[in-house]
């Protein structure tokens, strides 16, 4: 994954609104049922099983991550979830795969968590809230997008979700500073832009300098 990936992404959208970026697009058949939020049935009572055992499992990867284990086996993962070694390649298949469904699930949660601008909040005191809430945003999913971008190389799910978040995260700062950012001749615009998107060049596991 390079800086482009998110540089390019579209225009500004609304402010108080979810950018124009729908994580499904990069989810794949495999896993564009993810439902990270909640436990609500499927219809068929097999599925619905089936989908918390994928989640458990992602969930027990994610865990071993953070707890600084940097390449956790399957063996590892399968004893975190308190399943057998065959249920996880059941759901998976191979630990690409499964780091790709985490990828899913991190995208998908960056999406439903992202802090909408309160209407009519002054420019400084939400560049306060904005900062605060991005440095505590990159402390919570460093640790699984470092995994995630070594996995870049062989997993072009991986490669596409992590992309899809950066270009989240670029349209979420655009949109929120809509105001501000609309305000200014282009170049001028593109730099500020370009400024304010330097937190997330700059942080552990963005590729990017």
């Amino acid at each position: 994954m390079t800086c482009s990936s998110s540089e390019a992404a579209g225009g500004a959208g609304e402010t108080g609104a979810r950018p124009g970026l729908d994580p499904t697009g990069v989810l794949g058949p495999r896993h564009d049922t993810v439902d990270p939020g909640g436990d609500e049935p499927a219809a068929d009572g097999r599925r619905a099983r089936g989908q918390r055992t994928r989640r458990n499992v992602a969930e027990a990867l994610m865990d071993l991550l953070r707890a600084d284990d940097p390449d956790p086996t399957a063996r590892a993962v399968a004893q975190r979830a308190g399943v057998s070694l065959r249920l996880v390649f059941h759901h998976f298949s191979d630990m690409d795969d499964l780091y790709h469904f985490v990828a899913t699930l991190q995208l998908r949660r960056l999406w439903s968590e992202l802090p909408e601008r309160p209407p009519h909040l002054r420019t400084d005191p939400w560049i306060e809230r904005f900062v605060t809430s991005r440095a505590a945003l990159y402390e919570e999913i460093s640790p699984v997008r470092r995994a995630l971008v070594r996995r870049t190389a062989t997993s072009p799910g991986v490669h596409d979700a992590l992309a899809a978040a950066d270009g989240l995260l670029l349209e979420h700062l655009k949109a929120t500073f809509g105001p501000e950012l609309d305000a200014l001749a282009a170049p001028a615009r593109h730099e500020s832009v370009a400024a304010l998107d330097t937190s997330r060049r700059g942080r552990p596991g963005s590729g990017c300098a």
